[in-house]
């Protein structure tokens, strides 16, 4: 054995530590394996193939749906780059508005401080310089998941060029007359003292008090008309009641006033067809400043707007008693109050949706303010479009009923945000309320004294207002590509990687961010920003709840990659995810994933393989030299394999087959299951097993080298199809298996297409009845307790002469892997004790004398059978229960009525064994 073989090794236990740590994505940024560029695309060299990471934000760190969506995306780049595709995958982070601020500002109350206190230059310094420390944490740990972006291109929303764009975006689109201000009703978070857009309000189903208030007439004050409201506390701000033209009860008192019980104002009932007659009384009180429906009817009728609660979710000044209580302590002073004067009816329980902020989780408040919209409605006509035309196609498909949904029911965007932190409104006003949008401060100066001569430069002042997160984030397809709004968009990167192929991405985020970055290249560029989308599911414990901190069902993924390995991790999360459908994952309370351990048992079994490969070539080869020289001159040729090597190439290449097709019809859990199958199944359970036969018995030298050399290339394939899901791993094992060539790795060495030419039935059907053959003796040796080490007799008797020619011709892998000796004949009956067994209409015998003591194995087996009895009872038991029937969800009933059946064939057998002792 040479030396330098000698060097070529994988130590006798699997690490994933100390691989993951060598492979590391670092390792190859340093070589350039990742990255990609324009040139070899516009020489029409190779086709592009392009990701966008959905920027993560600043303030995250990795959870379990990262590893889900980022493995992903992964598993593209890689096996695009491996087809010789110049793969693009394009990282950022997202400066996350609200989230940053609100943890800085977390921090500064530590130092008794508020963002106040510091000013907003100071304060914008302070939240740069946390960025600049723990913003980066999440691209980190992505790296350590196997994430192979081109990282040179990283972009950070607030960078520079981002940010030029983003304030260009925005000018173009009130030159256009597509960004306006005006009074809305938003939703405001009273807790991070901002507006929200619709998609950042989570609705919580809640149970609340159905108030049930008497408004009394202001000419009969013996009589009223009953409102129901939840929200007590706003009837200071009401205005008018409402009730349905139609309705009946109501339409002799249109017109008619009634007084207000708190503030004794004066309302007139007015007729409005968006009243619902069914709910409640079927009189409605309408506050136009403090709900949103309220607000449209108070546009049509022309009512007055009072506000009565303040940013702080606080009763205004003006209010009597109420003035300056929070809003749930006015409700409950409101009720006191409404009891003490009769105006309170009656109270019911009422099970509603109430929406809350989903950053500071507390009850958003409809809040009339001005702020800034985009029009939407010239927007998404032109997105909802392309996708309805295929011109974008989304996987699932189902979500293009979802996404038609939102943008023919859009409403406009409110982008405008109360914080300090994000892109600042490139608005700027005079003294007389005159505003200009620019870019810079003196040219909206330049602007507003067109207007105004005598106005001076510090008499203007910046709107104090940010943009929301998502207004940067839906220009992503552009920026990441190096757009800054003022260059153009016809560069090498963008003739080459524009549109982008594949978006990996969420559902929940299909309007804030898919359908927003469509609109924007639409406008922006005129062309769509992605032709495909994948939709990742939900992952969710056992239990089927969605993973989340609070439930304390969310394992920390780096916790779960230091126990089992990245490649562990990324292999059990893509082999549970089937395309539309949730993952599920067992958590245990001390936050473990057991399920990951398959992954591991998996990376375990292929490190075991190819140390069995390495130590053959070792014994069979006189040097590395020696084995490459003649490796790489060696042909596979079919007419020269063994009927196990006929069985694997015929499988490898249906596999390989079913595996590319997987990619172009985005089954990402099929890609796991096929390699999982071929390599665990089929090359390490079976083939390895019959090569070590085929070896022994081997007429020379040259053969034994030829089987080592089969053996070889198709593991080596088999590395490749698994290389995108278990990168680390695979490359450890595919340099080691061979000397490569500088520069040499799995990323850049393409996977073979399956070839229809190779597939071999008949070979295929042979060795699969020569499995079940071996399967059978094994499963009556087991059961009847046979120890491993007695060679068997056994007799088979077959169905048709060239079933006999292929037991008599594979004999010797038949004896060695079933532990026994074989006698073939047509001319058999079934001998005295033996065990029989029929398969696929060959009757199999294995004599039992010499064997096992039939006494006591009679005793055993008698035991067992009662067992199997009573555990069958139990089971038709449950299943007869009609109310188990219907509580139980039907998956679980289908695996009750599975257990019933597996109980009822372990019982046929045992007691078809026991028949075999008598």
């Amino acid at each position: 054995m040479s030396e330098t073989l000698s060097e070529q090794h994988l130590d006798k236990t699997y690490n994933p530590q100390t691989v993951e740590a060598k492979w590391s994505v670092p390792h190859f940024e340093t070589l350039g394996i990742t990255n990609a560029e324009s040139a070899p695309v516009l020489r029409g060299e190779k086709k592009p193939f392009t990701i966008l990471m959905p920027p993560p934000n600043i303030t995250g760190s990795l959870t379990m749906g990262h590893v889900l969506n980022h493995t992903i995306q992964d598993l593209f780049i890689r096996y695009y780059r491996m087809m010789g595709y110049e793969s693009l995958w394009l990282p950022g982070t997202d400066h996350a508005g609200i989230a940053t601020q609100t943890r800085v500002e977390k921090e500064l109350r530590k130092e008794k401080k508020t963002r106040y206190d510091l000013g907003r230059e100071k304060f914008l310094e302070r939240v740069w310089q946390w960025r600049n420390e723990y913003g980066d944490l999440i691209l980190k740990q992505l790296r350590k998941l196997g994430d192979s972006a081109d990282w040179r291109r990283n972009l950070f929303t607030m960078d520079e060029s981002a940010s030029k764009a983003v304030t260009h975006t925005f000018i173009k689109l009130y030159n256009d007359g597509l960004i306006y201000r005006g009074k809305r009703i938003i939703n405001w978070c009273p807790a991070s003292q901002t507006a929200l857009s619709d998609e950042e309000v989570i609705m919580k189903t809640q149970t609340d008090k159905l108030y049930f208030v008497r408004y009394f007439f202001k000419d009969d004050p013996e009589t009223f008309i009953t409102i129901a409201t939840v929200r007590p506390e706003t009837m200071l701000a009401d205005v008018a009641v409402a009730v349905n033209p139609n309705d009946e009860r109501y339409k002799s008192l249109i017109g008619k006033i009634v007084i207000e019980p708190l503030t004794k104002r004066e309302l007139p009932i007015i007729a409005d067809d968006y009243v619902e007659m069914e709910f409640g009384t079927g009189a409605l009180k309408i506050t136009p400043a403090h709900d949103a429906n309220d607000y449209q009817i108070g546009l049509r009728h022309n009512l007055p707007f009072i506000c009565a609660i303040d940013k702080t979710g606080k009763i205004e000044q003006g209010f009597g008693d109420l003035s300056g209580l929070d809003r749930f302590a006015a409700r409950k002073k409101a009720e006191e109050i409404l009891q003490a004067q009769g105006n309170l009816e009656k109270v019911e329980d009422y099970a509603h949706n109430v929406g809350y902020s989903e950053r500071a989780d507390v009850v958003v408040e409809p809040y009339l303010s001005e702020q800034w919209f985009v029009k939407m409605k010239p927007l998404a006509e032109p997105a909802l479009k392309v996708v309805e035309e295929g011109q974008i196609k989304f996987y699932p498909e189902r979500w293009i009923n979802t996404y038609r949904h939102w943008m023919t029911n859009i409403q406009d965007w409110c982008i405008s945000r109360q914080l300090w932190w994000g892109h600042r409104i490139p608005a700027y006003y005079a003294p007389d309320g005159t505003v200009a949008v620019a870019a810079t401060k003196e040219e909206a100066f330049a602007k507003l004294k067109a207007k105004n001569p005598t106005i001076e430069l510090a008499d203007i002042v910046q709107d104090d207002d940010v943009l929301d997160t998502w207004f940067s984030s839906w220009l992503w397809p552009l920026t990441t590509l190096g757009w800054d709004g003022a260059n153009s968009m016809e560069t090498d990167d963008f003739k080459a990687f524009y549109p982008t192929t594949t978006l990996v991405t969420g559902p929940d985020i299909i309007f804030f961010w898919v359908a927003r970055m469509i609109m924007a290249g639409l406008y922006f560029k005129k062309e769509i920003p992605f032709r495909n989308v994948y939709f990742t599911s939900i992952i969710r414990d056992g239990q089927g709840r969605k993973m989340s901190k609070s439930l304390g069902n969310s394992p920390n993924p780096l916790d779960v990659i230091e126990k089992y390995g990245a490649d562990a991790l990324r292999f059990t999360t893509i082999y549970l995810a089937p395309l539309g459908q949730d993952v599920r994952m067992e958590v245990t309370k001390d936050q473990d994933t057991p399920q990951v351990e398959q992954g591991r048992n998996f990376a375990t079994k292929i490190w075991n393989a190819a140390r069995f490969l390495l130590m053959n070539r070792n014994e069979i080869f006189n040097g590395i030299d020696d084995f490459l020289s003649q490796y790489a001159t060696f042909a596979i040729q079919p007419s020269t394999f063994n009927l196990a090597e006929r069985w694997l190439f015929s499988r490898l290449h249906r596999a390989l087959q079913a595996y590319h097709k997987a990619y172009e019809q985005f089954r990402v859990n099929d890609l796991a299951k096929l390699a999982y199958d071929f390599i665990w199944s089929d090359y390490c359970d079976w083939f390895i097993e019959a090569m070590k036969v085929n070896l022994l018995t081997a007429p020379s030298a040259e053969e034994k080298k030829a089987i080592l050399f089969r053996a070889f290339f198709a593991f080596e394939e088999s590395l490749k199809m698994l290389h995108p899901i278990m990168p680390f791993i695979t490359e450890e094992i595919w340099q080691n298996l061979a000397q490569r060539n500088d520069g040499e790795f799995l990323d850049r060495t393409p996977i073979a297409q399956g070839d229809a030419s190779w597939s071999d039935e008949q070979s295929e059907q042979e060795f699969e009845l020569v499995k079940k053959i071996i399967t059978e003796i094994r499963s009556i040796r087991a059961v009847l307790g046979v120890p491993p080490a007695p060679i068997a007799q056994v007799q088979l008797k077959p169905n048709a002469n060239e079933t006999a020619e292929l037991f008599v011709r594979e004999r010797a892998l038949l004896e060695r892997l079933a532990r026994a000796t074989l006698h073939v004949s047509a001319d058999l009956t079934k001998p005295k004790h033996a065990a029989s067994a029929m398969v696929e209409g060959n009757e199999l015998y294995i004599l039992l004398e010499g064997l096992i003591d039939f006494e006591k194995e009679k005793a055993r087996l008698a035991k067992e059978i009662q067992k199997s009895e009573n555990y069958v009872k139990q089971l038709e038991a449950k299943l007869a229960n009609e109310g188990f029937v219907a509580r139980a969800p039907k998956e679980v009933i289908d695996a009750e009525k599975e257990k019933l059946a597996n109980a009822k064939t372990t019982l046929l057998k045992l007691q078809e064994n026991l028949a075999s002792l008598s």
